[in-house]
């Protein structure tokens, strides 16, 4: 098998559930465990020779909800790490889950599965594999995995492929009696057989969580230009007349497709910041509002270069996606025109007015476009 398609498993469950005894069997290395600040923020990974598995290690889940929240934050940002990853395709993201729960305890808590789906949050529909550690009693074995079944039945959106009884390492009762191990053959076996299936599902998940950054980002990006227009907006210029924004809409198209990667001409920014859709728009909110002055052009220069960004992440998403192509100008014009027209902001903006025309005079801009805002999240 080749050195891509090793699998990277996530190891997860409670302090005490072994994992480190079953990360040793499968990597045959002595796996780092102990208290302590070191341990609590670093993941650590332990690559098998017998198996072309990676094993990923985390701190377990503890009862103090503050030591829970370092083990969630641990791998979320292991998570943003992975993705971010462009040197090592190979050991990008996290294919399969095993959840590891400690047999001897004759129960599972719910609590701790709720936990895993916090911590894995980004990684959705991914293949999860519940080990039942410690599984030295052959009699208890059928109660125990009907209790993780039951456990898992609770918790909504997980992938559970299988569950599999495991003794890591050698146990010894007494003199007479030892519990060989058992379990990790079929454990890789039953893991390895997903593996196409895995890989895509990581791949769809490192997809998503790429663009869902960018979006972050690019959103980021719109609101520091919105709060300058503004500003800018409310100078005692004639908004439908003014160019004094297409300097800020100009850079601030240019700054998005950048974070999108979008291979962008200057005649492409230029058609889309130029566009008459946008002085249309604009025009058409001014009508729509029963008040003029700086106040009115302020707000209305906010809701346009607001209305303007997200409709230019829309573009640059569905480039992203193949659906656009940036060197068909016409198109990506009437593209980002169309999503200005529709962007809730405007009818928002033009509803806020019309409803309270009586109680905006000592009101700046910047506050009744956050109140605007505000409006929009809300529905």
């Amino acid at each position: 098998m080749e050195e891509s398609e090793k699998m990277n498993i996530l190891v997860l469950g409670a302090s005490g559930a072994g994992k480190s005894t079953l990360i040793k069997a499968i990597s045959g290395t002595e796996v780092i465990t102990g208290v302590g600040e070191g341990n609590t923020q670093k993941i650590d990974v332990y690559e098998s020779t017998t198996w072309p598995i990676r094993c990923i290690d985390t701190k377990g889940f503890e009862y103090n909800i503050f030591e829970q929240w370092k083990t969630i934050h641990q791998v979320k940002k292991y998570t943003k790490e992975q993705i971010s990853n462009k040197e090592n395709s190979s050991e990008i993201g996290i294919d399969a889950i095993w959840y590891c729960i400690e047999g001897t305890a004759r129960r599972t808590f719910s609590h701790n599965i709720n936990l895993m789906n916090k911590a894995i949050k980004g990684w959705k529909n991914i293949p999860v594999f519940a080990v039942i550690t410690k599984s030295y009693s052959e009699v208890d074995i059928p109660e125990n995995i009907e209790a993780v079944k039951q456990a898992f039945a609770k918790s909504k959106n997980i992938n559970l492929k299988k569950i599999i009884p495991v003794v890591a390492e050698e146990y010894v009762i007494n003199e007479e009696i030892t519990v060989a191990p058992k379990g990790i053959e079929e454990l890789c076996i039953q893991t390895l057989d997903c593996l196409d299936e895995a890989k895509k599902i990581n791949k769809t998940n490192r997809d998503r969580m790429i663009l869902e950054q960018k979006r972050f980002t690019a959103n980021g990006a719109v609101v520091g230009a919105t709060t300058s227009a503004v500003v800018i907006g409310a100078v005692p210029i004639p908004f439908p007349d003014s160019i004094i924004l297409m300097p800020l809409e100009t850079g601030l198209t240019k700054l998005i497709f950048k974070i999108y990667k979008v291979n962008y001409s200057v005649e492409l920014v230029t058609a889309i910041v130029g566009s008459t859709m946008i002085t249309t728009v604009a025009k058409s909110i001014l009508k729509a509002i029963p008040i003029a002055g700086a106040v009115a052009n302020g707000v209305v220069a906010g809701a346009i270069v607001f209305a303007l960004g997200q409709s230019v992440i829309a573009a640059s998403e569905a480039i992203y996606n193949g659906k656009l192509e940036p060197t068909k100008i016409n198109e990506m014009v009437e593209f980002v025109g169309e999503k200005v027209k529709e962007n809730a902001i405007v009818g928002a903006t033009i509803s806020y007015f019309e409803q309270n025309k009586d109680k905006i005079q000592d009101k700046k801009p910047k506050e009744i476009l956050d109140e605007i805002m505000k409006s929009i999240k809300s529905k």
